[in-house]
């Protein structure tokens, strides 16, 4: 098991570009900024990934470490591929500690950006990582719930892969299948030379970490 401090690489403009911001509120639009300001300062993302076999059962079952996954899509994915890196990322608990009021909708709603702009980047960076430490010279990833037919329970099995996420990273899963820190994310980064992103299959076309065109086409292949 492996475990990354990551570099926190917050673009002021990014936040406010994800946030839609538009001409809605100068105010809000100055709020996201310093935020993003002191966000780059406290914030402290980590994660933890592991080098992993996994081993096609059937057309929807897929074994990793002895760990049973079951998804059409992960199967299809996962072909072939012997190694794969399960992960666990997070912004950390410093920004879920900053001292914004509940009734402050438009702080907290400038702060939830600006986390999730942080847990992207720390993502994207981890993948980067496993990718240069492995000598993979390109991959993609899936996370449980991101796709329709792997569901968010299955972050229970992922969760299984590792031991004291929390003592390491200060990640929990609840027994309802969240995890805390909110802005946290888990999944399988594995090579993949064809360019596939999830949103290619993902059907919440208003989401606004889109970063590929939505493929019904694709998706079928995927589903069938």
């Amino acid at each position: 098991m492996y475990q990354l401090e990551i570099p926190v690489n917050l673009d002021v403009e990014a936040v406010v570009k994800w946030l839609r911001l538009g001409r809605t509120s100068a105010r809000l639009e100055e709020a996201a900024r310093e935020l993003a300001k002191t966000a780059r300062k406290i914030a402290r993302p980590k994660a933890i990934y592991k080098i992993s076999h996994s081993r096609i059962i059937d057309s929807t079952t897929v074994d990793i470490d002895g760990t049973i996954f079951t998804s059409k899509v992960l199967n299809k994915l996962l072909r072939n591929r012997d190694t794969v890196y399960p992960f666990i990322a997070t912004v950390g608990k410093e920004l879920e500690e900053l001292p914004i009021s509940p009734k402050d909708m438009m702080m907290n709603f400038a702060l939830d950006g600006i986390k999730t702009v942080v847990l992207v980047n720390a993502v994207d960076y981890l993948a980067q990582y496993v990718r240069e430490k492995n000598n993979i010279p390109k991959s993609a990833l899936l996370n449980p719930g991101e796709v329709e037919d792997w569901r968010i329970t299955e972050q229970k099995p992922l969760f299984s892969l590792f031991k004291d996420t929390e003592s390491r990273i200060g990640v929990s899963l609840t027994s309802g299948g969240v995890m805390k820190p909110i802005k946290s994310r888990s999944g399988i980064v594995f090579p993949n030379d064809t360019g596939f992103l999830s949103c290619q299959i993902c059907t919440q076309l208003k989401c606004p970490g889109r970063r590929a065109k939505y493929d019904p086409e694709l998706q079928k292949q995927y589903l069938a």
